[in-house]
């Protein structure tokens, strides 16, 4: 059993307490040096126990003599999960772990292609793993002083472990989560809801129908599985009556994880959505983040933790974004993945920009570091809208977001004809022509190019017609290179 478990709680939160005091009075360099001696030492972990891991150093002519030696990072494998899960058994990427001590197992989401990257993790690990994760429930909503029902309707098997909260793990199930939140929520001073920016469209329309009453509840939500863009905030807000600019208890945040890393590994603070709300209304704050005002290309701006994870910028451009590259820093994982890249492209904000940024913002600096995250390298086609501008363009006017499920799909025809398709909320939407023709007002005025737009009826939509949630959906045609 974990030493952890055996506190009582009044410890526990003692122990939250003294964390998050010493974490912010920490230098950040500090911090940042402490992340690179600890990202060497996972190398040097990664090829004691992974057979997987020290092929793939032999292949990059690094021997064990040249890992005793200072290491050139920019020699070391970059793992991907084709390099990885697409090559190597699970028992050459492990280390030898007996089954008897396993305790959890995630997997990735799959949407990259068939194979699924994995995460398996130790008992030890497991039974330690609610406290980082009432760190950060403490650290931007203050459980330890407010009772706090969190609702998991995240996907795929994820599941929350708490001693700070009361969790309800119900999947994708809207009318469970909503029973939930409607009679045992008024017990809790606020609620907390964690879900994605698709299924949050099927949660409201229930919640509207079953009575939940959000402001009651004090209900903020944490998005994650997707980038969320500030025109879905504010659809969200307006929906659940949350005042983004105005109120200190309730927020709308997003949080990056990556199933075979983990959860949460990059998280948006109060702070961090200030300082981008205000870059979309500031030309020069928005440049500094190599955007545009008010533009698709504003980057999602989240922190981390720097004594839990290393990032790096593989091949940065002209502006600073290139591919996110992850090293986990825990020497109890079973499948250790330094340099693990996740397909991302993003930057690493400096102590200096970030001090400009938020003084522009009128905030505090967040007491983490910062990183940019622009989305997914492969759902950025040159001559093509991007995921993230169709998904602003469909949440600028609330009523005709009401009419839309939220999913579409961009295809690009064998004559170069680019089609935004999207999925309506009912048959009556999708026989409006004002519909679709409010959409192509939008995209038009954001493209110069010709886009074709379509609206189809729930199950006309021929992307899985009715949406099961369980699944990323991919708003990008595979067919598109």
């Amino acid at each position: 059993m974990s030493w952890l478990s055996l506190l009582p709680e009044g410890a526990v939160r003692g122990l939250r307490r003294l964390i998050l005091k010493m974490g912010r009075g920490m230098d950040p360099q500090k911090m940042m040096d402490q992340s690179r001696l600890k990202a060497s030492r996972m190398i040097h972990f990664a090829a004691r126990h992974s057979a997987a891991y020290r092929t793939l150093l032999r292949e990059h002519d690094i021997d064990d003599k040249a890992l005793r030696e200072p290491l050139a990072w920019q020699k070391l494998p970059v793992l991907t999960k084709q390099n990885t899960f697409g090559r190597f058994a699970l028992s050459e990427l492990a280390r030898d772990v007996p089954a008897k001590d396993l305790a959890d197992v995630l997997t990735s989401s799959g949407r990259g292609g068939r194979s699924f990257g994995f995460r398996l993790t130790e008992r030890t690990q497991h039974e330690e793993g609610w406290f980082d994760i009432d760190l950060g429930l403490q650290d931007v909503f203050d459980v330890d002083r407010r009772t706090t029902l969190l609702v998991n309707c995240l996907p795929m098997g994820v599941v929350f472990r708490s001693r700070a909260v009361a969790v309800a793990n119900v999947s994708v199930r809207e009318d469970m989560a909503c029973s939930i939140l409607r009679d045992v929520g008024p017990r809790f001073q606020q609620t907390v809801l964690c879900t994605d920016p698709l299924f949050i469209r099927a949660l409201l329309d229930e919640a509207k129908a079953a009575g939940v009453d959000w402001r009651a509840l004090n209900t903020s939500v944490i998005i994650g599985e997707e980038i969320l863009v500030e025109s879905q905030r504010d659809y969200i807000a307006a929906r659940m009556g949350i005042d983004l600019d105005g109120d200190d208890a309730r927020l709308i945040g997003s949080s990056f994880g990556v199933g075979e890393l983990g959860l949460n590994l990059l998280f948006e603070t109060r702070e961090t959505i200030r300082i981008r709300r205000s870059a979309l209304r500031h030309a020069d704050m928005a440049t500094r983040l190599g955007a545009e005002c008010g533009g698709e290309t504003m980057p999602s701006l989240f922190c981390y933790n720097p004594l839990r994870l290393h990032i790096e910028i593989l091949d940065p451009g002209p502006d600073g974004y290139g591919e996110m590259c992850v090293t986990m820093l825990d020497t109890h994982a079973v499948i250790p993945l330094p340099r693990y890249t996740t397909g991302d492209m993003a930057r690493l904000l400096t102590p200096e920009e970030i001090k400009l940024q938020s003084e522009q913002a009128r905030s505090a600096p967040p007491w983490l570091p910062m990183v940019a995250v622009r989305g997914r390298i492969k759902d950025r086609q040159d001559g093509m809208p991007s995921v993230e501008g169709v998904k602003d363009c469909l949440y600028q006017d609330h009523s005709l977001a009401d009419q839309l499920t939220g999913a579409f799909k961009i295809v690009k025809d064998a004559g170069g004809v680019v089609r935004v398709v999207f999925q309506a909320s009912s048959d009556a939407a999708a026989e409006q022509g004002e519909v679709r023709g409010r959409l192509l007002s939008l995209l038009q005025a954001r493209w110069s190019a010709d886009v074709v737009v379509e609206v189809l009826a729930p199950m006309a939509f021929p992307w899985r017609p009715v949406l099961d949630h369980e699944r990323k959906f991919a708003y990008l045609d595979s067919t598109v290179s």
